[in-house]
């Protein structure tokens, strides 16, 4: 039985099908039309509506099993190979990645990453400014690569360094980090005066430091 919707419309004259985006079947019918024939019509255009439910549907992006985690929060990877250009966009709990081919896997990691590196950038450079005038402590420029078990550094130039994958964590881990590595602009150790210094900005530091030993959101 092939599924439709119904669409009536005071100013159509006749009955008229259509297959939006979501592969759903559109039939826009005039309202003084009776379902019974609104029925007869879909019938006669079976051949018509199963040919493009057909194209629709090979246009349509291609849900993968892989997943991302932004923020904490758990986002759905999905690729269109059918796009008329690259990107990558957000669309409620999934993110959608344009134009690749699918045996593309070098192209699909370096765009997925460029973007996470630009959004954790964008968030990071931003809570950074924040926490450092709520401390009242100054620093130069703030870099983000990927450190291998390190998630941030503070050189004595004043220099701060990022891990790019923190974008993965809970917001208050990454301000964690961010208020570990700005206390180092006063104490360049780990001293007892370093973690009062930390403690004050972020009471709960202990757990936070825990969540980044033994949750792994990027793997």
């Amino acid at each position: 039985m092939l599924d439709y919707q119904i669409k009536r419309s005071s100013r159509s004259l006749n009955l008229r099908i259509s297959i939006n985006s979501q592969a759903q079947v559109i039939v826009t019918a005039p309202s003084f039309v009776p379902e019974f024939l609104i029925k007869q019509f879909v019938h006669s255009q079976q051949a018509w509506i199963e040919s493009n439910l057909q194209k629709t549907k090979s246009r349509q992006p291609q849900l993968s099993t892989d997943q991302v985690y932004i923020f904490q929060n758990r986002y759905q990877l999905v690729y269109d190979h059918h796009a008329s250009h690259m990107g990558i966009r957000v669309d409620g709990d999934t993110i959608q990645i344009n134009n690749l081919s699918p045996k593309s896997k070098n192209t699909l990691k370096q765009q997925l990453e460029a973007f996470l590196k630009k959004t954790a950038h964008k968030y990071i450079a931003t809570r950074t400014k924040i926490l450092a005038d709520k401390m009242n402590i100054t620093y130069q420029k703030i870099t983000l690569r990927e450190q291998g078990s390190r998630w941030g550094s503070c050189s004595s130039l004043g220099n701060l360094n990022f891990n790019w994958r923190l974008v993965h964590y809970p917001p208050e881990v990454i301000d964690y980090v961010i208020i570990h590595e700005l206390a180092h602009r006063v104490e360049m150790n780990h001293s007892a005066a370093f973690w009062r210094l930390v403690k004050r900005y972020d009471p709960d530091y202990l757990i936070h430091k825990g969540q980044l030993r033994h949750k792994r959101y990027n793997q």
